[in-house]
């Protein structure tokens, strides 16, 4: 449903917002949840544990596939916080 604490969703619910709102922590100018999931070197050990099979990482759709899949993923949000909740204090006006 597009609806996660990322950068997107800002974008997307909060027309006020600044780059800085929208960035990802570690440099992407747009957080999305492919970014968080795929790609962020934030979470590359977490990715790694959780996320990874044979050295290669589950696209998003195979990761939706099974139930022990979305189970991996689901530990993975829950150990690295991602898309958990706002990075900072921010109302828009």
């Amino acid at each position: 449903t597009g609806h996660a604490f990322t950068g997107e969703y800002t974008q997307r619910f909060f027309p006020r917002h600044t780059p800085e709102h929208i960035a990802c922590q570690c440099g992407e100018t747009l957080q999305t949840i492919e970014h968080v999931i795929m790609h962020c070197p934030i979470f590359d050990a977490a990715r790694r544990r959780h996320l990874m099979s044979k050295g290669r990482t589950w696209s998003l759709k195979q990761l939706l596939e099974t139930q022990k899949r979305v189970q991996k993923l689901l530990r993975f949000l829950e150990e690295t916080r991602a898309c958990n909740k706002p990075r900072a204090v921010w109302e828009p006006d």
